[in-house]
């Protein structure tokens, strides 16, 4: 059994990261009381694991986890416990006879006697002790230099062996919001200015081990500041313990001076307690306030129309933001209608970016020209192999054409082998910059790899969640062509091939099917005289479904229309107007 496999019977909600599985849930704490998510990974490729929840922290090897989950008998006789590393306990005497040197260096930092004697700060030889403690116990000291630092001496060094916890832990209570600053100076300065919920990590900002050893501790507080210092370690610090700590329950205080006690020391005891009143909250990439939203105009939203009067009159045109998914049997002329519609939209004066995966790009080309020409540009020669003749445009239609698009029409070509990636790298380049409304992607199956039925299944409802944020990030409408389950007869939507996920995730869903003169009799008089008929399935927008349109083709120049359009299939684009200014430049 494969790491990918244990997860898809084992892990009921998990998500992959990079060469990770991580599951919504660790399988051991299951999040504990606070049913924390997404602590727990499983590495794909090596097959070892991990918690990062500070009081499960179980890790181990595949093996380990397919005995835990029964899928091997256990042949060994160890438990799964978390590796925890022992401590040793300060040696240093917490008893001083004459603490002159601190007094005077805590003075000159603003500290009263009252304030660290109240944390047991002692001296110890010329040294600052600092004593950790945790349930009443001393488990780590630490010292600094009574006196201003050298330059290039080192600020501070710990007895080897002790507990890396908080400085000051036993001191506070969990009803108030906890305070966690860079250094012990910075906690006297706060229960110097009456904010004793104060704690100090013990080894700076480089070393966090201390929220693994406390983890159960800093759950008890709702509310967290923190203070950092000014520089890159510090902001490393604050980014580290938001992602541990959780952004949820975090605020951050963000001041002009380096810490806490130079701010003291310039600005004053107000100047701390504002601070600290000010913090402000961590936001969450997502969440928003409702009424900080623009206002939405339904008809004033950006959109591309269809050029056809039947989908706009429904459905407003293709919003901006939006992804449609298109489907039809063989030969049904779905991506015949979609790449008309890419140059309604160069019509529209609208960038476009499309992806065959089954055409080459001279013939998707030559398809696309066609539709530009319009029967009316269009010639027709011999071919030796063929019964009949080829049609094309005309040779200044076609110079025409190739000018009118040449910056407004792109083409990834990469014929039959792309990859979710290297499509959606190439669609954010087209976005940004050359400014690409429309996007078409045809078709999905090209896009898939996996062989078996679930990782397909979940392949497709990715890559389809994949184009909706790709939409929504860059303000553009996405087309996906989706092949039915069946290859004749009138499609429905349950008809797409693979996870509902595709029809559920898309913003509208489409299905074009040709009309067969054996199906004329039993249509509704709308339809007799169609050569097609569209059928929209799904408009989130506008909450219209199971429409029917009927439109008509010209075989020749491969355009759709409707029946009552006044030109038929003769409507111009704007690269005829080229053709006609050169004509009037001419004549001049």
């Amino acid at each position: 059994m494969r790491p990918i496999e244990l997860a898809q019977k084992h892990f009921a909600d998990y998500k992959i990261r990079g060469t990770e599985i991580v599951p919504a849930y660790c399988p051991f704490c299951h999040g504990g009381h606070n049913k924390d998510k997404h602590t727990f990974a499983l590495n794909i490729e090596k097959g070892t694991w991990n918690c990062k929840r500070g009081s499960c922290g179980m890790k181990g090897t595949f093996r380990q986890l397919l005995e835990h989950f029964g899928e091997i008998k256990r042949v060994s006789n160890y438990e799964l416990k978390p590796r925890r590393k022992t401590y040793v306990k300060p040696k240093t005497p917490v008893v001083s006879k004459d603490n002159s040197q601190v007094e005077k260096y805590l003075r000159s930092r603003g500290i009263s006697p009252e304030t660290w004697q109240r944390r047991k700060v002692f001296q110890y030889r010329d040294l600052i002790a600092f004593p950790y403690y945790e349930n009443g116990e001393l488990v780590l000291m630490k010292f600094r230099p009574a006196r201003a630092l050298r330059p290039g001496e080192q600020k501070a060094h710990r007895e080897k062996g002790g507990k890396p916890v908080f400085w000051g832990m036993d001191d506070c209570d969990s009803r108030y919001p906890l305070v966690i600053v860079e250094g012990e100076i910075d906690a006297l300065t706060l229960d110097e200015v009456g904010w004793p919920n104060t704690v100090s990590v013990p080894s700076g900002a480089s070393d966090l081990t201390c929220i693994d050893e406390c983890w159960d501790w800093l759950e008890q507080f709702d509310e967290i500041f923190i203070w950092p210092d000014q520089d890159s370690a510090g902001l490393e610090m604050l980014r580290k313990m938001i992602t541990r700590l959780g952004a949820w329950r975090c605020s951050v205080i963000n001041v002009e001076y380096k810490d806490a006690n130079e701010m003291l020391l310039k600005a004053g005891k107000d100047a701390i307690i504002d601070a600290i009143e000010s913090a402000q909250p961590v936001p969450m990439q997502g969440l928003i306030r409702l009424s900080d939203v623009e206002p939405f105009d339904p008809a004033g939203a950006k959109r591309i129309l269809t050029g056809i009067s039947g989908i706009d009159a429904k459905i407003g045109g293709l919003l901006f933001g939006e992804v449609s998914v298109w489907t039809g049997v063989n030969g049904s002329g779905k991506s015949t209608l979609l790449g008309q519609l890419m140059l309604e939209a160069v019509n529209q004066n609208h960038a476009v970016c499309a992806y065959s995966g089954e055409l080459p790009g001279a013939i998707f080309r030559y398809w696309i020209d066609l539709q530009a020409a319009g029967p009316r540009h269009l010639t027709s020669y011999p071919d030796i192999h063929r019964e009949e003749p080829v049609v094309k445009p005309t040779p200044e239609a076609t110079k025409a054409i190739r000018e009118w698009y040449r910056d407004k029409f792109f083409l990834f070509d990469h014929f039959g082998s792309a990859t979710p990636e290297s499509l959606f790298e190439v669609f954010e380049y087209a976005a940004r910059r050359y400014g690409a409304k429309m996007f078409l992607i045809d078709n999905l199956m090209t896009m898939m790899t996996a062989e078996d039925q679930g990782r397909y299944f979940r392949q497709q409802s990715d890559f389809v969640k994949r184009a909706v944020d790709f939409a929504h990030k860059h303000e553009v409408h996405v087309h996906i062509v989706a092949h039915p389950r069946k290859s004749h007869g009138r499609i429905t939507k349950m008809d797409i091939a693979g996870t509902g996920d595709i029809t559920n995730r898309a913003d509208n869903v489409f299905a074009i099917h040709r009309i067969t003169d054996k199906e004329r009799s039993d249509l509704p008089e709308s339809l007799k005289h169609c050569d097609a008929a569209l059928e929209i399935f799904k408009s989130r927008m506008t909450g219209q479904q199971d429409v029917v349109i009927g439109l008509n083709f010209c075989e020749k120049s491969k355009r759709f229309y409707m029946p009552s359009a006044p030109e038929g299939p003769e409507k111009p684009y704007g690269w005829q107007h080229r053709v006609v200014s050169n004509w009037y430049e001419g004549l001049a």
